[in-house]
């Protein structure tokens, strides 16, 4: 593997457990979805210089902007306050390990609903991060309470 591939998979793994450090301290401060909110307007701000032509022709596009609001809602509102919510629930720790099971239900999905199949190396990579969230989960000692890194 490519030296530059490694350095991003570890600022991918670097900004993953940002979010969740990050999503973990916006549950606890703000009440409800309020700083999903915050978040949703600060990236649409951030977005909008890149996607503001495609943007002008969905509002010019009745169908087109329905779609992308379901979309919208489905891909992101949905997801990101059921994990805000979780979040306030939930350890970051245990969080995080869920977190790491998503590529193997992605794998899953892919293959039920769109026919695809995994090649060996992405099966040996799906079955490594899957053994490495059980030994996380297990790692911990009966009757330890979980931690949570604040």
């Amino acid at each position: 593997m490519p030296l530059g591939g490694l350095v991003l998979a570890l600022l991918a793994g670097l900004f993953w457990g940002g979010y969740i450090l990050a999503s973990a301290h916006v549950g606890r401060v703000l009440p409800g979805v309020q700083g999903l909110a915050v978040a949703l307007g600060v990236s649409t701000l951030l977005a909008l210089p890149f996607g503001a032509s495609g943007a002008a022709a969905a509002v010019a596009d009745g169908w087109a902007l329905l779609v992308g609001a379901v979309v919208a809602l489905l891909s992101s509102v949905v997801p990101y306050a059921l994990e805000l919510t979780a979040l306030r629930r939930l350890p970051t720790r245990v969080f995080g390990v869920l977190m790491s099971l998503e590529p193997g239900a992605a794998a899953i999905a892919g293959l039920i609903v769109l026919d695809q199949r995994l090649g060996r190396v992405e099966l040996v990579a799906l079955l490594l991060v899957s053994c490495a969230s059980v030994g996380v989960t297990l790692g911990r000692r009966e009757g330890q309470p979980p931690t949570s890194v604040d």
